[in-house]
């Protein structure tokens, strides 16, 4: 089976055209992490863009700037197809993470330079457009999570 075959399986690419998976197929390439293993550090200037494939990933917070500080896990990402980083893709100033990226079972990630990708959009606009898509049905997740929580959170203190 080919790469671009196998990358169409996953459901971020499910709706992209042989030709548009013949730009994209040849940016990606695979990585794994370990249970625990920091994937993403929170405000790093992220190079890559990185979509699950396999595994659960903790998408988190530092509740305070010290350097021990706890993390306040914001959601978790099971789906695989689901876009773990992108900024690098649509951040031209490169103002760094908001938040961390951590493997919580062994996982495998789909992995390709931010700025590569962002070229072959710009490219293809089209296809740029059903990119920015699937980054946008992640960042309404994260902020309809981030939500829960927040109000979760108030909850309690007015307990």
């Amino acid at each position: 089976m080919s790469k671009i075959e196998e990358l169409k399986k996953i459901s971020i690419f499910a709706g992209f055209s042989d030709g548009e998976m013949g730009k994209l197929a040849p940016l990606f390439g695979e990585r794994k992490f370990q249970a625990g293993e920091v994937m993403i550090p929170e405000q790093a200037e992220n190079r890559e863009v990185m979509i699950l494939v396999d595994g659960q990933v903790a998408v988190e917070v530092a509740t305070s700037l010290g350097q021990s500080s706890e993390k306040l896990v914001l959601t978790m990402e099971l789906t695989p197809g689901r876009i773990i980083e992108w900024s690098c893709a649509i951040d031209t100033v490169k103002s760094g993470g908001t938040a961390s990226a951590r493997a919580v079972k062994e996982t495998t990630v789909l992995v390709a330079d931010g700025q590569a990708v962002f070229k072959a959009c710009r490219e293809d606009p089209g296809m740029g457009v059903k990119f920015i898509h699937q980054i946008l049905l992640v960042v309404a997740s994260r902020l309809k999570d981030t939500r829960l929580q927040l109000v979760s959170m108030a909850a309690q203190c007015n307990s």
